[in-house]
């Protein structure tokens, strides 16, 4: 037996004493997950975040509220002077939205004014527009900073609150393409989809935005900044002020794509970024910059010559001439290998793009390093990226003359200030709590984020598990054991494709779209969390061998799992959601494992139809995928690579699952689904309630339980055979029965042909 399977077997054994105590619990259920608190990260991946002046904290709280259809939100605030005061927190503000916004968009980019007295987010109730909201952390007053007649998407304010800046959706004029319907037009360069929402003239609601400008205090109008009108592939994500909230900076699509952009070696850029950005320059692609905006001008210019690195961070000089960006690429015309492949860490000056690179040490690879904090004493600080808002190593550096030179290598741990730090401490079986810690390691419990998770549920232990996948790869992943989990016996094993930290609590597992880790170990169904191949899969990521190693590692895990005893061969079942889905269903067709069931969620699936309806972005990205495209010669590889063309190898029950984007997502889905239709296989496709608002991420109650509730009877269905007796679910199982009728068919066809 080798190391692998000894510590599995080791915790195999260890299981049951776990579960003794968990006879007085109850199942935990979907609707327990939704309803169960979790805390939402604030600014800058933090579950904690400090006032200026060092003294206070918050936090938020966020929970479903089934009853209601709604998300509650809670903010806490307490005192960072002492243990005991760390500990008497307050609720400041109680908040109620019913908005179907992923549950990082209720609250967005929390800040404090260096008053230490207020907060400021982007608030989206459900009820009306998103907007900029401030509370009084003492008197809990809320009041409204902007009455913008589009939603706003993304904002930053100064420390003093004077100035803002925001993003917001650009309003669509439909009276030129009401013209158009009245008079017939030629299609030019209109999506399909703008057409398919009778905006003829080529408008896509989610692809344009307009920045503005405002003085709060006055009663001036904010002011829009002067800037390219553009269409976006994806919503604004970074924009921050400057400290004397002088200047902004943003990432915004990048206009006319330099030839000398070329150079640069990075895969995903070369490969996917650029080909339609040269090929299609009208159209929305991926190739974006950083763009510096004057907020007394409303004036905007290109940090420099060179562009975005998607995984970059960006932090501000205290004197707001500069700024520190990290990974980036560096202009192509002063690059060295590092600097093209996009891992350099530099000081940009805002005014002129003049740069000064950090070195950062070769041996930590500077793509690891993000820049976290300026602080005033002139000394930066960088981490690594997967934990730059947690513990572990930092690097600091300070500048002497016009050079960084590195000063320390230290480990960081959590949220300091100076007398008390606040961490919110967790693990795999642990569920969060939030402690304050002093100087001398003494520690107090502020709360415990939700007791109940403790008290009242039954929850499947959880391990982190490796493997070696069939290609010789180490894999590793979460191991969510059956509740009732007993040594000797195999159980149903459902995989969830993509995702997971080793260290943090999930009662969902990565994702809350589909995925429900718990509330199928709660029904006795073990459940594999997957990340990808151990030290990640950038190399593979878009190339024709991603499908192939991620279908050897899905292949080793069960077979890996299958041998251990734990799970039952005949009984294992694959839940892909976005990305990952493609991948499901290239094993679908590709492998010869006989999976019992199978679902895909909200995912793209590397075949013809998204294509032709995809834009140029997304047509790059398949090619990418394939090295081929789907004409002359290269129609060859996409007949045997593409899922759509090999439905009829599919043998396992398939759920089609869509959660965003309505007209798209269903033609997206139609070909796999029509296809197997016809095939008369066992399918079906899934619209999640109120459609039309859907997300790619749910933390909308009713689309969670439609979701994720859906997950957990279809593979009860097809794993146990069991079926929930609400009466609301007749229907369902009627439905599913035929299908399991269609696949008895299949399954005999299958064995009496010659």
């Amino acid at each position: 037996m080798n190391l692998s399977n000894r510590c599995l077997a080791l915790c195999l054994a260890l299981c049951p004493s776990v579960m003794c105590g968990q006879n007085a619990k109850r199942p935990l259920t979907v609707a327990d997950s939704i309803e169960a608190t979790q805390v939402l990260e604030t600014s800058g991946r933090e579950p904690v975040l400090i006032s200026p002046d060092g003294r206070r904290y918050i936090v938020i709280f966020e929970h479903g509220d089934i009853s209601r259809n709604a998300t509650r939100v809670e903010l806490l605030s307490g005192s960072t002077e002492s243990l005991e005061a760390a500990s008497r927190a307050h609720i400041v503000a109680r908040l109620l939205s019913k908005s179907t916004a992923a549950a990082r968009d209720l609250v967005g980019n929390l800040r404090w004014l260096s008053d230490s007295e207020h907060v400021v987010f982007l608030w989206d109730d459900g009820g009306g527009l998103p907007q900029v909201v401030e509370v009084d952390v003492r008197t809990h007053k809320i009041r409204k900073l902007t009455h913008h007649r589009i939603p706003v998407i993304q904002y930053d304010i100064s420390r003093n609150g004077r100035t803002m800046i925001f993003v917001a959706q650009t309003p669509h004029n439909f009276s030129r393409s009401r013209v158009l319907e009245r008079k017939g037009f030629v299609v030019q360069q209109q999506s399909i989809w703008s057409l398919l929402q009778s905006d003829f003239d080529g408008w896509t609601r989610r692809l344009r935005y307009e920045t503005f400008v405002s003085s709060l205090g006055t009663e001036g109008q904010p002011r829009r900044v002067s800037e390219p009108d553009r269409q976006w592939s994806t919503p604004p994500e970074l924009l921050t002020l400057s400290p004397d909230g002088r200047y902004a900076v943003e990432v915004r699509p990048a206009g006319e794509v330099p030839k000398d952009w070329d150079k640069y070696t990075e895969h995903m850029f070369k490969d996917a970024y650029l080909p339609p950005a040269r090929r299609h320059p009208n159209e929305p692609n991926l190739v974006r910059q950083y763009v510096i905006v004057d907020t007394v001008k409303a004036s905007s210019w290109p940090l420099w010559d060179a562009p975005e690195n998607p995984r970059g961070r960006v932090v501000w000089a205290p004197d707001s001439r500069s700024l520190i960006v990290g990974p980036t690429f560096l202009p192509a015309a002063r690059a060295d290998a590092a600097g093209l492949s996009g891992s350099v860490v530099a000081e940009v000056d805002v005014r002129t793009g003049r740069f000064v690179r950090v070195p950062v040490p070769a041996e930590t690879t500077g793509a690891r390093y993000v820049p976290v904090r300026w602080n005033n004493d002139g000394v930066i600080e960088l981490a690594d990226a997967s934990s730059a808002a947690r513990d572990g190593v930092r690097l600091k550096y300070k500048k002497a003359g016009a050079v960084w030179h590195l000063i320390v290598q230290e480990s960081h741990h959590g949220w300091t200030t100076a007398t008390v730090r606040i961490e919110l401490r967790q693990g795999l079986n642990t569920p969060p709590s939030l402690y304050a810690i002093d100087a001398s390691g003494r520690d107090q419990l502020i709360r415990e984020v939700d007791p109940q998770l403790r008290s009242d549920f039954m929850l499947g232990h959880v391990d982190v598990v490796h493997w070696k996948a069939l290609d010789g790869k180490a894999w590793s992943g979460l191991l969510y054991f059956p509740v009732h989990y007993e040594l000797g016996r195999s159980y149903p094993l459902v995989i969830q494709t993509h995702g997971y930290s080793p260290d943090a609590f999930s009662l969902d597992g990565a994702f809350t779209t589909a995925f429900a880790a718990q509330p199928l170990a709660n029904c006795d169904i073990a459940v594999l969390q997957l990340g990808g191949p151990d030290g990640g899969d950038q190399n593979i990521t878009g190339t024709p061998q991603e499908p192939q190693v991620y279908m050897a590692g899905f292949e080793g895990a069960i077979e890996h799992f299958v041998s251990s005893g734990l799970a039952d061969r005949e009984k294992v079942g694959i839940i892909g959601f976005s990305r990952t889905g493609w991948l499901v269903e290239y094993m679908l067709t590709h492998s010869d494992f006989p999976f019992a069931a199978a679902e895909v969620a909200d995912n793209i699936d590397g075949s013809y139809l998204q294509y032709v309806l995809g834009d140029a972005a997304l047509k790059s990205s398949f090619e990418s995928d394939k090295a081929a495209a789907p004409f002359d010669s290269g129609l060859e590889t996409w007949f045997r690579d593409a899922p759509g063309f090999n439905a009829e190898k599919i043998r396992a029950p398939l759920r089609l699952e869509i959660d965003s984007r309505p007209i798209d997502r269903i033609l997206e889905e139609w070909e796999m689904f029509s296809n197997l239709q016809y095939l008369g296989k066992p399918v079906e496709l899934s619209v999640i309630p109120d459609i039309q608002h859907g997300v790619h991420i749910l933390q909308n109650p009713a689309q969670r339980l439609a979701s994720q509730g859906g997950t957990v009877d279809w593979f009860r269905f097809w794993l146990k055979g069991e079926e929930d007796p609400a009466p609301v679910k007749t229907e369902q199982y009627a439905r599913w029965r035929e299908l399991r009728r269609l696949q008895v068919d299949n399954y005999e066809n299958a064995t009496t042909m010659p």
